[in-house]
């Protein structure tokens, strides 16, 4: 009885420490599925950023551009400073 009661709680704690792995490769999967999703979402993100960022500096660049300000200043009758209405300030 000894030898078939040992071999019983060795069965038993085998099968338990197979069970637990299994939850716990289980568990790394679903962690590993979860981490691809954020990284898809935090890819997706930072494309849509770059596309933005991309964007305003085309809309910066045009709103500074030569033409753009010298047509600007003439709608506003500003004039190209003659010399001496450039005053210097020392420190």
């Amino acid at each position: 009885m000894k030898r078939s009661s040992a071999i019983y709680w060795l069965t038993a704690v085998l099968g338990a420490g197979v069970l637990v792995l299994g939850l716990l490769l289980v568990w790394i999967n679903i962690e590993r599925v979860d981490l691809a999703y954020e990284l898809k979402q935090l890819q997706t993100e930072l494309e849509q950023k770059t596309n933005l960022q991309a964007k305003l500096e085309v809309e910066r660049m045009n709103l500074l551009s030569s033409s753009r300000l010298r047509s600007l200043a003439e709608e506003s009758e500003l004039r190209q400073a003659r010399p001496g209405q450039i005053r210097t300030l020392a420190p």
